[in-house]
């Protein structure tokens, strides 16, 4: 093939420009310092680069979000710490004048400073960031809560405000007011008691708060200490109070046991066995009862069987424990001395001693001490002469009972498994209030003074008068209650001792108080206020009556309040810690996206150099041959 001058020419241009290209790409390389300048300098680098930058551009708004987030936590921080710190005044105050030391001076003038604090607590309520209230949700021109001479309302709403603080999550920044301010910390009446008391009819399952005893109750056993009886008594078809009373006292009655009756506690919420002082002994009969509890003296425990004469029998009666010990020990120690036909017996009555002598001829006998330190003969009633017959005095023994369980342990939960010598007072059975318990048998049957009431619910507020003759039952009172036309629910506790009122509206707060000065809310433990505004609303009102018994009532709402408030703030430092954690995670894909940017885009400036002289070389070498090869002719400048 013959290689003409124009195929050389296009080689040699071809080859230029080849070198100065690539010497131009390294020129523009080292002076920019990236190795991609156009997308076609690498087509993959540069996907990966717009991705990143992607990438950096996101967690830069993401990290301008967590910013302002940030914001937010700390004026919640502010605002918490500052209303923490007025509710823990006011406690204090609560505290000192619940003391009856101080008068109704010293209360106006706490008054006054609970008013400062109510107002401070409401200017933090209505508190802005970047002209925002941050306490109204989406609501954040409107003052979040309402005051009125009632209670609070909440004018906000429920709208969460969040931030996009990375790709995968949004977080809500914001607290909403009615949570802060309105939310029920206290149920009122929750751990009211009103000692409902026990009738016939309680039922066994209604009884230790609503736990009941096991049933079918089981079998106990009554035992007479004196007389030798026993009665077991088989409970196991009852299932009220009345039956337990029947069952025992049939029983009794059947095994002859006559001084011992159940019944009703005079307490009102127990079961009573009342005793009655018979007099009656019996060979069981301990000598420690005798002379009504007093017991007799052993020691030195001897006395003397004598005719004045001969005759002169010491017997010995310092180990005896019974009735019976005693007269076996007279019995059998004048038998061994000879005398025969003089016995001791209970006498007829059964009240006391009797010694007899049967001997054609009465053998002229009688009791006597053995000196003037003993007293054993006359503790058992029978100094005197034996002629024919000596009749003791009564012994007068003190009722001596014990219960005991044989099957199950039905009397220990019925308060009843115990000794006793006088009347056996059960244990408070503790019945739980239920919906037809009657309204005068409060306290223990005794009732209570109950009149009106009111109750406030934000500008909402209703004198309910719980006193009303018609009010017969705890049915009754909850009705009259819950039909005030305001949005709470009274209903039994949850330990079924007494009333609670719920608030239904998360948005007002509900206070219960005494009508002028009454004393019915505070006698079914209703008094106070559920929320942290109307806690100190009525703690207010308590101080400007001069009411002592309510402020210190209202010391256990405070608390209640400080611990929603600690749990607020706990939830502001939850959310301040995740932001603080998101923060530091995109710092780290930042510089992590950055080194990923730089190692894609940027030139390696030391091998961009070297090629820089190696691709000039290459070009000055290019146009030096290329003025070898290719001469100018006369032809090149005609042209």
């Amino acid at each position: 093939m013959r290689v003409t001058n124009n195929m050389i020419t296009n080689t040699v241009a071809f080859n230029t420009h080849r070198a100065i290209a690539r010497f131009l790409e390294m020129q523009t390389q080292m002076s920019s310092g990236r190795r991609i300048n156009n997308p076609s300098d690498d087509p993959v680098g540069t996907i990966r680069d717009l991705d990143y930058r992607a990438e950096l551009s996101k967690n830069l708004q993401y990290r301008g979000a967590i910013d302002q987030a940030l914001n937010w936590m700390g004026s919640y921080e502010n605002d918490l710490d500052d209303i923490n710190s007025m509710l823990s005044s006011a406690r204090e105050l609560a505290v000192a004048m619940s003391n009856g030391t101080y008068d109704d001076e010293a209360r106006q003038a706490s008054a006054n400073e609970v008013k400062s604090i109510l107002d401070r607590i409401m200017q933090l309520s209505a508190d802005e960031l970047e002209g925002k209230s941050i306490f109204g949700g989406f609501r954040t021109h409107v003052r979040p809560i309402q005051l009125s001479s009632t209670g609070a309302r909440y004018m906000g709403d429920t709208g969460n405000i969040e931030f996009q603080i990375d790709s995968a999550s949004k977080l809500p920044v914001n607290l909403i007011g009615s949570e802060v301010f309105l939310k029920a910390v206290t149920i009122l009446g929750e751990k009211a008691d009103l000692n409902v008391a026990i009738t016939g009819a309680t039922l066994l399952a209604n009884l230790d708060g609503g736990n009941g005893i096991s049933l079918p109750a089981g079998t106990i056993r009554i035992d007479d200490l004196n007389l030798g009886l026993s009665s077991t008594v088989d409970l196991s078809t009852a299932t009220t109070i009345n039956d337990i009373i029947n069952l025992v006292n049939a029983q009794l009655a059947v095994d002859g046991i006559t001084n011992l009756t159940a019944a009703l506690g005079q307490e009102g919420n127990n079961i009573k066995f009342i005793t009655s002082q018979n007099g009656l002994i019996s060979n069981q009969t301990s000598v420690s009862r005798l002379n009504n509890g007093s017991g007799i003296q052993l020691a030195p425990g001897q006395f003397t069987v004598t005719d004045g004469a001969g005759t002169n029998v010491q017997i010995n009666a310092s180990n005896v424990a019974t009735i019976g010990d005693v007269i076996v020990a007279f019995n059998t120690q004048l038998s061994l001395a000879g005398i025969n036909n003089v016995t001791m017996q209970i006498n007829a009555a059964g009240t006391g001693l009797e010694i007899n002598d049967t001997n054609g001829v009465p053998l002229g006998l009688r009791i006597e001490e053995v000196s003037t330190h003993s007293t054993i003969a006359n503790g058992l009633g029978i100094i005197g002469p034996i002629n024919p017959q000596l009749i003791g005095q009564d012994l007068r023994p003190v009722v001596s009972f014990n219960i005991t369980d044989t099957v199950g342990n039905t009397a220990a939960q019925l308060g009843i498994r115990d000794s006793f010598t006088s009347d056996l007072v059960g244990n408070d059975l503790n019945p739980i209030l239920t919906v037809s318990s009657l309204v005068s048998d409060f306290n223990n049957g005794n009732g209570l003074a109950i009149g009106e009431l009111i109750i406030k619910q934000g500008e909402k507020s209703r004198v309910i008068d719980l006193g009303d003759p018609l009010i017969v039952t705890v049915q009754d009172m909850l009705d009259a209650i819950n039909n005030a036309g305001l949005a709470i629910t009274a209903s039994i506790n949850a330990d079924s001792s007494g009333l609670q009122i719920v608030n239904n509206d998360p948005n007002r707060s509900l206070i219960v108080e005494e009508v002028s000065s009454g004393k019915t809310a505070k006698n079914l433990g209703l008094f106070g206020a559920a929320d942290l505004m109307g806690t100190v609303m009525i703690l207010l009102n308590a101080l400007e009556n001069n009411d002592q018994a309510g402020t210190g009532l209202l010391l256990e709402h405070i608390d209640n309040s400080l611990q929603h408030l600690l749990n607020q703030r706990a939830t502001v430092g939850a959310r301040s810690l995740r932001l603080e954690s998101t923060h530091s995670r995109l710092v780290s894909q930042d510089l992590n996206f950055t080194k990923l940017l730089s190692d894609v885009e940027d030139a390696d400036l030391s091998k961009v150099l070297t090629e820089l002289a190696t691709f000039e070389n290459n070009y000055q070498a290019a146009l030096m041959a290329s003025a070898r090869i290719v001469q100018p002719s006369l032809l090149d400048f005609m042209k």
